[in-house]
């Protein structure tokens, strides 16, 4: 039986809702978007892959919870590098089960955090405890397959402002992945784009946000205006019994188009 994972991602809720994002009201993009999600037969798990609120408290990690809960599915978090990690551990100590492994079937979703050593234009690192744990953990997984998610893309996309901002060590997450054939694939957030991508000769996605969409290419932060590239949406995925990873796009299906680029 396969399982259903639903990967949501830079939800940026703002701390007072109405708050608009790039022109946007992320709160209402992502109840749409869990509204429509909730039409399709249930997922069996629910990843939220970080940039999760833009300068935000616990109010706002606690409201995204409120707002995916009709998703009715465990719903696990990591942080991106506009997350504050103290507030979503204050807050998950409440609403939801930690943990950075997670055994779904045949399968394990590794957790890593990828937002150490901030270099203050968005990037980040996996840090020397995050990287030992990984290859101790993939040690005790050699008969599982296994889904690593991250927030930070470890592979350039040819975005120049966003190759410069992506994972800051991807070789050493590389070098784990290589050797380490029971890892069946990636996925990431942070591009705010839908990419499939390689890392170590296995698959890497990238979700798009839930709110607005930033124009792959560019030489600069420019949000993407031409629908269907513009559109909120979100990625899930079949993990097979065989170890088989079939990826999903789903755009927002309503969206009022017009935003502004500020």
């Amino acid at each position: 039986m396969s399982q259903r994972v639903l990967q949501l991602s830079d939800c940026h809720l703002p701390a007072q809702p109405g708050t608009l994002y790039h022109g946007r009201d992320a709160d209402q993009t992502l109840s749409q978007l869990v509204h429509q999600l909730g039409q399709m037969p249930r997922f069996d798990l629910t990843l939220l892959t970080g940039d999760l609120v833009h300068h935000a408290g616990p109010q706002a990690y606690q409201r995204l919870l409120e707002q995916v809960a009709p998703l009715q599915s465990p719903c696990h978090w990591l942080p991106g590098n506009h997350d504050d990690t103290a507030a979503m551990a204050a807050v998950e100590a409440d609403r939801m089960p930690s943990g950075k492994r997670l055994d779904l079937g045949r399968w394990t979703i590794l957790l890593l955090n990828s937002t150490a050593n901030p270099d203050g234009r968005g990037s980040g690192d996996l840090d020397t405890e995050e990287l030992n744990w990984l290859q101790a953990t993939l040690q005790q997984l050699q008969d599982r397959f296994v889904l690593l998610a991250l927030h930070h893309n470890p592979t350039a996309t040819g975005t120049p402002w966003q190759d410069a901002t992506r994972l800051g060590n991807p070789d050493a997450l590389e070098a784990l992945v290589a050797t380490a054939p029971q890892v069946r694939g990636l996925i990431c957030g942070h591009l705010h784009q839908a990419q499939a991508l390689e890392c170590a000769g296995r698959p890497l996605w990238s979700a798009p946000s839930t709110v607005v969409q930033f124009v792959a290419g560019s030489d600069r932060l420019e949000v993407e205006t031409q629908p269907p590239l513009s559109t909120p949406g979100c990625r899930w995925y079949e993990l097979q019994d065989d170890g088989r990873i079939d990826a999903h796009l789903v755009r927002l299906s309503t969206i009022e188009e017009s935003m502004t680029n500020g």
